[in-house]
């Protein structure tokens, strides 16, 4: 890498587009983010706001890298809390280790290769609390499923407004420029980059050495990746902050709860849709998951008649990809492009192992290691 500060425009600012920019400019690059909606936005082409979210692997031991992603994120993570711990002047990054119980309504069959990297990993008796508690409730009803095997362990939830706020604050503390600006979809990429660089420049930034694609579910149009395609989740925000993060895998169904550190609320969920785009909530799907959340956040039914204090009800899509994620370096015209996207419901978790594979894979096309490249995942 020469001596001047490569440029870098990122094209996307969910949870891989920011830590990307993060770590890029931590290692001294020169880093400006185009994107259609920033931190603060709401829209269903926006996935990181719609995410719970918690530290919880979906990833399996036939994953190695994106295993060893979420472990990387959830060490940078606890260090994080211990800095913010050491120094009251740190700003808040809107994350909390806090308790997380995990339930099963059949005998165990996952593998928990993730158990030694958490804290405090123990298996629970289905004979005490909260066990217990959650199955007496629910045995007043004829078909109501007992969980058979739970486990418990301390682990990170995040406010996740708040975190994508202060990963741009972070950002641009070290000089990262973030720029909301939508850019052409219907004439090719090299059409796509070669806007995303003159929109860079109306601001004053300099010609880019290189891109990274960081779009998500945008990637299907942006880049013409026709593997792309959406995992649609449904959640309901509601008020009071659970006393810790529980899920619950049941036969067809997943539920779970995940307070919001410091804003006074909890997300309930959940779906995994795969290919509906629908950005409408569905009523039933509501019922479904206060239903089944009613045994797992007693606490919170502080509403009328004993229910939920009902926020909103909202929709996200995942950004699912045929093949998995795609992490890969190519020279699309002439110009050097990193893909960063298609990290389906792990975009959190992957976050800080992503960003550091998109550095090397970054310093590995301005050094001219060979034209394409693709992380094997």
């Amino acid at each position: 890498m020469t001596s001047a500060k490569p440029h870098v425009i990122i094209i996307g600012a969910g949870v891989t587009g920011l830590t990307s920019a993060y770590f890029l400019a931590d290692a001294g690059y020169d880093v400006t983010v185009i994107a259609a909606h920033v931190p603060g936005d709401e829209s269903i082409e926006y996935t990181s706001p719609w995410a719970g979210a918690h530290w919880r692997t979906s990833a399996t031991p036939a994953e190695p890298t994106i295993c060893d992603w979420d472990v990387q994120t959830f060490e940078y993570w606890v260090e994080l809390l211990e800095r913010e711990g050491r120094d009251a002047g740190l700003p808040k990054c809107g994350i909390k280790m806090q308790d997380s119980y995990h339930f099963w309504d059949t005998e165990l069959q996952e593998d928990l290769w993730w158990a030694p990297h958490v804290k405090d990993f123990r298996q629970l008796s289905p004979l005490r609390d909260p066990v217990a508690t959650i199955n007496d409730s629910s045995s007043n009803k004829d078909d109501a499923p007992q969980i058979k095997w739970a486990a418990a362990c301390r682990a990170p939830s995040i406010n996740v407004p708040q975190y994508l706020l202060y990963l741009q604050s972070q950002a641009r503390c070290l000089g990262v420029q973030v720029i909301k600006a939508r850019l052409p979809t219907d004439a090719g990429f090299e059409n796509a980059l070669l806007s995303a660089e003159s929109t860079a420049k109306a601001h004053g930034r300099k010609k880019a050495d290189i891109f990274l694609n960081a779009t998500g579910l945008g990637a299907a149009k942006l880049c013409g990746d026709e593997g792309m395609y959406p995992i649609r989740g449904q959640t309901v925000l509601v008020k009071g902050e659970a006393k810790a993060t529980r899920t619950r895998n049941g036969d067809g169904y997943v539920a779970y709860c995940i307070p919001r550190p410091g804003s006074g609320m909890t997300i309930l969920g959940g779906t995994k849709e795969v290919g509906n785009w629908s950005e409408a909530a569905d009523p039933e799907t509501t019922r479904l998951i206060l239903e089944r959340n009613r045994v797992l956040a007693p606490e919170l039914l502080t509403g009328e008649e004993g229910g939920f204090e009902v926020v909103s009800v909202q929709c996200g899509l995942r950004p699912g990809r045929k093949g998995g994620t795609r992490m890969e370096r190519e020279i699309v015209g002439r110009r050097r492009v990193v893909h960063a996207y298609g990290h389906a419901s792990g975009g959190y978790q992957n976050s800080v192992g992503s960003a550091r594979l998109v550095l090397r894979l970054v310093e590995r096309s301005l050094d001219g290691d060979g034209v394409r490249a693709t992380a094997r995942l």
